[in-house]
């Protein structure tokens, strides 16, 4: 189960994915193209270059976790940990210095989703150590009108480029975990002949 950071390291995770994965011949010469991970900083200021950018735009709590349990992440350990699960909302970003670099990056990147539909331990525990080894993200396109969208790009400073929303479900942050509370109690030990605690005298003085 993740950590704070759990959300940091899913995009992490997906950002080096497919940064790998990306066309050698992609990442030279003049085309020199990358993924990035872009923030608010990012979208308030013109982009440029020829990049795959991944801008997480909203955080939900998962519905089905929040009213129903998941299953444990162990199958040796049944105990249910206390978590809080949550949906990640990214707008994959395809920006080029043309219309075919753009176009291509972008069908490069929705068929490495399509290809890539889950992340697991093996590349999320390089970013939280704290996933479990049964934990997966999956990665699918999510339901936004054009409308949506473009009121979204109206509040940043860049430029409109080529977009595609996507969802990742569900990322299960942990929570503190709830006290222990032990059977009632039904006996009750004192220690005899210790004058502490007991209102017994130790004898001296008595007549």
């Amino acid at each position: 189960m993740a950590s704070f950071r759990g959300v940091h390291a899913v995009m992490q995770s997906l950002e080096s994915s497919l940064q790998r994965s990306l066309p050698t011949a992609w990442q030279q010469g003049t085309i020199n193209a990358r993924v990035r991970l872009l923030g608010s900083a990012q979208m308030a200021a013109a982009l440029s270059g020829n990049f795959l950018g991944l801008y997480l735009h909203r955080i939900t709590v998962d519905p089905y976790g929040r009213n129903r349990p998941l299953p444990p992440l162990s199958a040796t350990n049944s105990v249910r940990q206390a978590e809080l699960p949550v949906n990640l909302h990214f707008l994959m970003i395809a920006n080029g210095s043309s219309a075919d670099i753009e176009a291509d990056l972008m069908s490069w990147g929705m068929i490495a989703l399509a290809n890539e539909v889950h992340l697991d331990l093996s590349l999320l525990g390089d970013h939280d150590p704290e996933w479990g080894r049964q934990e997966q993200v999956a990665i699918v396109p999510a339901e936004m009108s054009d409308e949506d969208l473009m009121r979204l790009w109206d509040q940043f400073e860049a430029d409109y480029t080529l977009t595609v929303p996507y969802v990742m479900r569900t990322v299960r942050l942990r929570l503190r975990g709830e006290e222990s509370v032990g059977p009632d109690i039904g006996t009750r030990a004192f220690l005899v002949g210790t004058g502490i605690g007991t209102g017994i005298g130790t004898g001296a003085g008595e007549g």
